[in-house]
């Protein structure tokens, strides 16, 4: 086991509150110990005044990868408690959302990874993750879905989303927001999503650009139709 020099060059973290420790290379994994601390706030429930208490026990935390080895972030959370009331309270952070411990730029690794062709094992495999958070970061596509705008330059594509399955995924071309994700890339379901948008938000769509297979371009030529306001 190597311990490296404490520094904040290995690794970027955007929360200023968090601070590093120190650092383990073990042989399968990296390790990074730290703490996360700041002035004492008001009380949530009293609005009185509160006091630096303690540290609660140390939250794993997997983050992106460091030197190609898998990364975790084991850290101490300062606790607060109220002089008046004396309820104790936990220091929050921004790397993760409340009561996860999957930190945001691994969630965001997940969302890059569902638009290229990888399998939700595959994906998972890199991150470090279950294959059941890869499935709920796809679910949350679709549950954010809205109807209400296209973007002039639509890009189409395809990934493996599980074993000899494809989805789809459609996207703006520039920015490469997503569009909608599928279960499957069938041409009715596709077809039977675009309907839902309105005529007029349908005609903004310019050019729909695609990396598939041929089998796709009679679709795209029928959805020119329906992309004119057909319909």
């Amino acid at each position: 086991m190597e311990l490296f020099k404490n520094t904040t060059d290995l690794i970027v973290l955007k929360d200023n509150n968090i601070t590093i420790s120190f650092i383990l290379k073990h042989q399968t994994h990296i390790e990074i110990r730290a703490k996360l601390d700041y002035l004492a706030p008001a009380c949530p429930f009293c609005c009185g005044n509160m006091i630096k208490y303690d540290f609660q026990k140390p939250s794993t935390i997997p983050i992106l990868d460091v030197q190609s080895m898998p990364t975790l972030l084991k850290l101490k959370k300062r606790r607060f408690q109220c002089k008046s009331c004396h309820k104790v309270v936990v220091a929050q952070r921004s790397l993760v959302k409340r009561n996860c411990q999957i930190s945001q730029p691994v969630w965001a690794k997940i969302t890059q990874l569902l638009t290229e062709s990888l399998s939700n094992a595959a994906i998972a495999r890199q991150c470090h993750v279950s294959v059941a958070t890869v499935q709920i970061q796809l679910e949350n596509f679709q549950i954010k879905e809205t109807f209400d705008k296209l973007p002039a330059v639509l890009s189409w594509d395809e990934f493996s989303r599980n074993k000899e399955q494809l989805a789809f995924i459609a996207q703006d071309f520039e920015t490469r927001q997503i569009v909608t994700v599928l279960e499957d890339s069938k041409q009715t379901t596709i077809k039977n999503v675009f309907y839902k948008f309105p005529r007029k938000v349908r005609e903004t769509v310019e050019v729909v650009t695609v990396d598939m297979s041929g089998c796709y371009i009679p679709i795209i030529k029928n959805l020119a139709i329906l992309f004119l306001g057909s319909g």
